[in-house]
């Protein structure tokens, strides 16, 4: 069972590079021990056949990670904004869902 959130959070990045070393989410820090899976997303969603264009496409990279203390979290940074990128919390995965 998972519990799903979609929450905006804070995420401190690896340099330049949109990995996530340490997230604030609830007022408690969670620091990343592990990237368990990593994907990209540009698809177009639920638009219809013909709003999909080059510029309504989502820009997301998702991430799950496992912080210190063995919890994992779905998590994805939307990018589609360059100027105000947001990263937001999807579900907290509990152990025997994780593969």
């Amino acid at each position: 069972m998972s519990e799903f959130f979609d929450e905006k959070i804070e995420v401190e990045m690896a340099g330049d590079f949109p990995r996530p070393v340490r997230f604030t989410w609830r007022g408690e820090v969670h620091e990343v021990a592990a990237i368990l899976a990593e994907h990209v997303d540009t698809g177009f969603g639920m638009l219809p056949p013909r709003s999909r264009k080059w510029y309504t496409r989502r820009h997301r990279r998702y991430y799950t990670v496992m912080d210190s203390a063995g919890v994992v979290f779905d998590m994805y940074l939307d990018y589609a904004d360059r100027k105000n990128k947001t990263w937001w919390l999807i579900k907290r995965v509990m152990r025997n869902e994780v593969a």
